[in-house]
């Protein structure tokens, strides 16, 4: 059984010979675009893949970094009391300079003082020994005030 031909597509006799030629080269070209955006996908999806790989080892990094960089957010935070302690403390050095003039003053003072109560206890001796002679002395002359009575009441007394 033969088919028929009715020739509509082409006026020219072996024109379905030229209209499959053609369609095989499109095929195949077709194929071939097709095969090479396969290709280019696969290198596209190895690509993104190696950045994913690349961003989640940067993001652990990063928090690495991160917590890392917390010291230096302290270190920044401590530096700022630092400055603001010093601030505080400036007009205390004023302060402090009167403080060790009137501390030196005193030193002086309190050296010259007991410089003075030595000399007071020197002379303190010195009148607790005199207080002794005189002592003794007033000691003998009672003594001998007491003799004298003694010897005087015979004499001119009207018993």
């Amino acid at each position: 059984m033969e088919l028929a031909r009715t020739g509509a597509r082409s006026g020219r006799p072996g024109g379905a010979g030229l209209f499959n030629v053609v369609s095989v080269v499109i095929l195949v070209v077709g194929v071939l675009v097709i095969g090479i955006a396969a290709a280019l996908l696969a290198r596209t999806l190895a690509a993104a893949q190696s950045i994913d790989k690349k961003t989640q080892t940067i993001a652990e990094n990063a928090s690495k970094i991160n917590s890392s960089t917390n010291s230096v957010v302290e270190l920044n935070r401590t530096n700022e009391l630092a400055s603001s302690i010093l601030s505080s403390a400036k007009p205390l050095q004023g302060l402090l300079n009167t403080a060790d003039s009137t501390a030196r003053d005193i030193a002086g003072l309190a050296k010259s003082i007991n410089t003075t109560a030595g000399t007071i206890k020197d002379t303190a001796g010195t009148v607790n020994g005199t207080a002794g002679t005189i002592n003794n002395a007033a000691t003998g002359i009672n003594s001998s005030v007491g003799t004298i009575s003694g010897t005087t009441r015979g004499i001119g007394s009207p018993d």
